[in-house]
């Protein structure tokens, strides 16, 4: 049974795959690229598939023993996607001045490789977290941007949803792993439950965005227009959601789909304003006011967590102002891999790969200094998304989706970490905050075509130009 299943399973995905082909004709295959990256970064490493997929991923958090076979993987990835945006004229100087405050936030954690404990471990680290920007440019650099972006996150969700729900169905072993505690983690495709979450919270934003993008313009919502293919897999994320019990991408997915969703004055600068200014304030109200702790108590205890935040907090506590130099911290993505993170795993009598919070990894990386440029970017790319919103239909739900992930990133980084992390979350964060000449020309080209009264879907309007 097990065999038949899997089976079925992937003729069911090579069916989704190819008819998502044939609806985005535009779409290039060099978007295989970032697809392909992708599905990996959202499931397990190559070295891990290549030794049948079974396994849990336990190193420290600076990922010191990384394979020969992954780095391979990534440097092929990240050098043939330089090469494909480059030859397509992408002018890579234009797209760094288009986002300085992405550029100063590379380049401080670049040079905090001068501090580090492990400076060539800090080093590749940031050079391969930088070449996402150039798989990003593949994407970017297409006939239609909007088209293959979604197409990229539609087909993975066509691979990894239905991989997940077979994994754990059928094949056990491979979708199962345990805590330190010895209880059962349901993982699927992945290696950790709440990296299982992180993927439905991504794909199924994007598969909201992408049925509003191309469905019928007039008629308002109905579930019957809904294509069963995207129906089906909202339902199997919707599954592997409440057993990953990741309580973090369930709220974070709540919220994203709200914000993608809304319309009339419930997108207006005003509410947006709220919206950021409330997001950006809970890192500094988690840590430094109390009474906001007795506030949210039954919030967090109805999401079935308690006040430690599932122990992260134990965490938190062993982190003080001696515990890294304050100021400029450990340096990048080191601290975890060194001296202070084995002291603190060896206090706690377990291995801790990271802090369970962004901010506090931030901090641990690039001490006062880096959490300033960290927020210093998400409220500048914030302030130019609410400045670019307006309350009209298809052509902005891009920017609505844009705002949205922002949104959901600063929230699910209070319990997991992912800011400078190469990871699905952040590769798409990359994603939505990244300024690109062609998109802007994108979505100004699509504005203006649905003003003068087109009823085009996005899929068959006029191709978009690089800029």
């Amino acid at each position: 049974m097990p065999t038949i299943a899997l089976s079925a399973c992937l003729v069911f995905i090579l069916g989704m795959v190819v008819a998502d082909c044939r609806r985005r004709k535009s779409v290039s295959s060099a978007v295989w690229i970032p697809t392909i990256l992708l599905l990996i970064l959202g499931s397990r490493p190559v070295s891990l598939w290549m030794a049948g997929g079974k396994g849990f991923i336990g190193e420290m958090g600076n990922e010191a023993a990384g394979s020969l076979l992954d780095q391979l993987f990534f440097f092929i990835v990240l050098g043939s996607s330089l090469v494909i945006a480059s030859s397509r004229g992408v002018k890579w100087a234009r797209v760094f001045a288009a986002n300085r405050a992405l550029m100063l936030f590379y380049l401080y954690f670049l040079v905090s490789v001068a501090w580090s404990g492990d400076p060539m471990g800090s080093f590749k680290r940031i050079i391969k977290d930088f070449g996402l920007l150039f798989v990003i440019g593949v994407i970017f650099s297409e006939k239609e941007p909007l088209e293959s972006m979604r197409a990229v996150y539609v087909r993975c969700a066509c691979v990894l949803f239905p991989l997940s729900v077979v994994f754990i169905k059928y094949f056990p072993a491979y979708a199962r792993a345990y805590t330190v505690g010895g209880d059962v983690m349901i993982t699927g495709v992945t290696t950790q439950k709440n990296s299982l979450g992180e993927i439905v919270l991504i794909f199924t934003m994007f598969l909201v965005w992408d049925y509003f993008e191309t469905r019928p313009t007039s008629g308002g919502f109905r579930l019957s227009k809904i294509p069963w293919s995207r129906l089906i897999l909202l339902i199997m994320g919707g599954w592997l959601l409440h057993l990953s019990q990741s309580k973090t991408a369930l709220l974070c997915t709540t919220v994203g789909v709200f914000l993608i969703v809304r319309s009339g004055l419930l997108v207006s600068k005003t509410i947006n304003r709220v919206v950021l200014a409330g997001a950006l304030s809970l890192p500094f109200l988690l840590f430094t006011s109390r009474q906001f702790s007795s506030v949210i108590a039954p919030i967090v205890g109805a999401m079935g967590r308690n006040m430690t935040f599932t122990g992260r907090t134990d965490i938190w506590d062993h982190i003080t102002s001696t515990t890294v130099n304050p100021l400029i911290g450990a340096g990048y993505w080191n601290f975890w891999g060194g001296r202070g993170g084995f002291a603190i795993s060896e206090a706690m009598t377990t291995i801790v790969p990271n802090a369970h919070c962004g901010y506090v990894d931030m901090y641990l990386d690039g001490g006062i200094i880096g959490l300033i440029l960290l927020f210093f970017l998400l409220a500048s790319c914030g302030r130019r998304l609410i400045r670019n919103l307006r309350a009209g239909t298809d052509p902005n739900r891009y920017k609505r989706m844009r705002f949205a992930f922002l949104v959901v990133v600063v929230i699910y980084n209070l319990s997991e970490t992912t800011y400078g992390r190469v990871s699905p979350i952040w590769f798409t964060t990359l994603l939505m905050i990244v300024d690109f000449p062609a998109v802007k020309a994108a979505v100004k080209k699509g504005r203006t075509a649905l003003q003068r009264g087109s009823n085009a879907s996005l899929s068959t309007r006029p191709a978009f130009v690089n800029s």
